[in-house]
Formats: C-alpha cells, structure tokens, sequence
C-alpha cells in the first residue's frame, strides 16, 4: 500500500513537471502558422461583405438626411407661413435650400434667398446620375400650407457609385416622403 503511494505521488510530481514545462514552452511554429492561415481566410471572407455592408450604409444615410430635409422645410414653411424650394444639382451630389423673402414673391434664384447648400452624402457615396423629378423640375417647392407645388409629387433617385444599390425617395403632393431601398 506504501509502495503504490509513492509511486502515485511520484507519477503526480512529475505530472506537474511536465505541465510546468508545457506551459514555459508557448507555440509551436506549426500552431501559429495555422492560426495565421484561418485568420487570413476569415478576413478575406470578412472583408467584402463588410464593405458592401459600409457601401450601402452610406447610401442609406444620404437617403435619410435628404428625406429629413424635405421634412424639416415642410414643418418651416408651415410655421413661418412662406415657401421654402429645395434645388438638387445632381452633377455635383447638392442641393440648395432657398426661402422665399415675402408670400407674394417667387424669385427662388436670387443669392439672397439661399440659405445654404448641402451635400449629398459622402462624396464616394453618390453617383452624379442621380435623377430628380417633381413635375418636370429638379427641385421641389412646399408653399405655406405643407403641400407641393409641383402637382402629383415627385421622386429623387440616389445610386451608389461604385454598387447598384439605390436609394428612392418618393414625395407625395402633400409632402409626405417614402424611401425605398434596393441594395446590392
């Protein structure tokens, strides 16, 4: 019975030799080579999903910042009883948002009625032929009560540049909008 004692506690000491040994020892080439190869192949599947899904991100927040837009001179034309026009000028990814200086007038093109001129989205975001159409024109102009003024509503088309994801923003004639997304 001694005898099998040490002979277990002997077999346990070195055990413990062993592990302590392992542990000092770290990686073998072999191991980190085979981390380093599942690493590489899962970064290469990663990657372009992970930029398609940046790509229409981007796309999807130009969408909102434009039918925000829309919304917001909608609320301010109401409130502050005049027409507000929002210009887009597809070729550079802007558009103009101009105020009318009195109820009576419709001189949208003077400096003076320009508030400011916003961007589009990121400029690696927006295709220039993007198409915008309210009634034939490439703007839309909300008149004091909330509606258009361009009969029947309107639509902006915004298109990825480098995908064939789009981005539709629909506005109806009482200036409600709706966007519809077809991603790539």
């Amino acid at each position: 019975m001694r005898f099998a004692f040490i002979i277990e506690a002997t077999d346990a000491a070195n055990l413990r030799h062993d592990v302590k040994k392992r542990k000092n020892k770290g990686f073998s080439l072999i191991e980190l080579i085979v981390v380093m190869a599942l690493i590489g192949i899962l970064a290469a599947i990663a990657t372009p999903n992970f930029t398609r899904y940046r790509d229409n991100q981007n796309l999807r927040e130009a969408a909102r910042d434009v039918s925000s837009d829309i919304q917001l001179y909608k609320q301010r034309a109401i409130a502050e009883n005049v027409r507000y026009r929002i210009d887009f000028t597809i070729g550079n990814n802007k558009y103009d948002v101009k105020r009318e200086t009195t109820l009576n007038a419709n001189d949208f093109d003077a400096t003076a009625n320009k508030l400011f001129t916003k961007e589009m989205g990121s400029a690696n975001a927006i295709e220039t032929s993007a198409a915008a159409n309210f009634g034939g024109n490439p703007y839309v102009t909300f008149l004091p009560r909330g509606t258009i003024e361009e009969a029947g509503g309107g639509s902006l088309m915004l298109r990825h540049k480098t995908r064939l994801s789009t981005a539709t923003i629909n506005v109806s004639m009482m200036g409600r909008t709706n966007v519809q997304y077809t991603l790539y």
